[in-house]
């Protein structure tokens, strides 16, 4: 699964340098959408949701719900969200794509992949893989569950309605998230593994 998601990631990497026009006309499409649904006190909840779930506080969220269960354990998930954090920073470097001419908010720095969308999906990941080892009460996992997809879903969502990224950089910050994760499980399994049999 890992490898067909940065597969993914890959080819819409590819498309968008090579300024593919089915990837075009389908960032067009949805940010034509956007405009169609946009009103003003929607665009100013999604702007303050954007700024409480920015990639850095997304970290910061993560260690502090999870340092009292984890303790020193929380190394490794927060060594995955960071690495993971800066190797997307350098992706987004390297493409240089600009953002959409015509967002709603200011906001600097490239557009692909979206940061706040391979952050939060990480964070999810991570959170998930961990509290379904934590917790024994379904209801209560249930509850968190929505809660936590509830909240990625508006901020992938504000991305799009803020016009601040095209639809294939929402996308592309999915694809590497869950790329990503799963490599980084499979060497940090391999690792533990081989701490133990020492």
């Amino acid at each position: 699964m890992p490898i067909i998601s940065l597969s993914v990631f890959i080819g819409i990497m590819l498309l968008v340098k090579l300024n593919n026009s089915v990837v075009l006309n389908i960032d067009s499409a949805v940010t034509q959408w956007m405009i169609y649904i946009q009103q003003a006190n929607v665009a100013t909840f999604l702007h303050t949701i954007a700024h409480v779930f920015s990639p850095i506080l997304v970290i910061i969220y993560m260690c502090i719900l999870l340092l009292p269960f984890l303790k020193r354990r929380i190394v490794m998930p927060f060594m995955e969200v960071m690495v993971g954090y800066i190797s997307m920073e350098i992706i987004k470097v390297s493409v240089a794509r600009t953002r959409p001419a015509d967002k709603l908010v200011n906001v600097l720095g490239y557009s692909f992949p979206s940061a706040h969308t391979f952050e939060i999906i990480l964070v999810l990941l991570v959170s998930l893989g961990i509290i379904k080892r934590i917790l024994r009460n379904t209801k209560t996992l249930y509850f968190i569950q929505i809660f936590l997809f509830s909240i990625t879903f508006l901020v992938l969502f504000s991305r799009l309605y803020l016009r601040v990224h095209f639809f294939s950089d929402v996308a592309a910050g999915v694809f590497l998230a869950y790329g990503w994760h799963g490599i980084w499980q499979n060497i940090a399994n391999k690792l533990i593994k081989n701490l133990h049999n020492c």
